[in-house]
C-alpha cells in the first residue's frame, strides 16, 4: 500500500495503482476528484461524505465505476474485494475510464447551449461564444 499526499502527483501514483482510495471521504470534508483515478482505469473506493463530487460520485456507483463505505472496516473489505477478485477490479477501472470518456466535451456541450440561448443576438455579433473563449486569452497583458 502507498499514501500519497502530495500535490500535483496524484496521476502517476494513480497510473501505479490497481484500486483507488479517495481521501476526504471518510470525514466531512467533502472528498476528492475521483476522475483523475478514473481516467487511468482505476476503481474507486469513497466514504459517505462525497459532497463536494456528489453527481461524479454518484455517476460512478451508478456505473460499477466504484464503491462507496461508511467506516474503516468497509474500506478494507471494499479494497479486499477488489484484490480478491481481479476480474471485478478490471470491470470497475474499464467502467471508470468509460465514464471519463463518455463525458468528455462538457465545454463544447455548454458553450454550444449558450449559444443556442442567445440565439440571434450570438449570431448578429459576428463571434460565437466559442471564438470568444479561444480569442480570451489572448486579451490577458503579459505579466510583467
Amino acid at each position: 500500500m502507498l499514501v500519497g499526499d502530495t500535490m500535483g502527483e496524484l496521476q502517476r501514483l494513480y497510473a501505479a495503482a490497481d484500486v483507488a482510495f479517495i481521501g476526504g471521504s471518510l470525514v466531512p470534508h467533502g472528498g476528492q476528484n475521483l476522475l483523475e483515478a478514473c481516467a487511468v482505469e482505476v476503481p474507486v473506493v469513497f466514504g459517505p461524505h462525497m459532497f463536494h463530487f456528489e453527481e461524479i460520485s454518484a455517476m460512478a456507483l451508478e456505473r460499477g465505476a466504484a464503491r462507496q463505505v461508511h467506516d474503516v472496516q468497509g474500506l478494507a473489505e471494499a479494497v479486499a474485494l477488489y484484490f480478491d477478485q481481479p476480474d471485478l477490479r478490471r470491470a470497475a477501472g474499464g467502467a471508470a475510464h468509460t465514464l471519463v470518456t463518455d463525458n468528455r466535451g462538457a465545454l463544447d456541450r455548454t458553450l454550444a447551449l449558450v449559444e443556442q440561448a442567445l440565439g440571434p443576438t450570438a449570431a448578429s455579433t459576428g463571434e460565437t461564444a466559442r471564438n470568444a473563449s479561444t480569442h480570451a486569452t489572448a486579451a490577458v497583458p503579459p505579466r510583467d
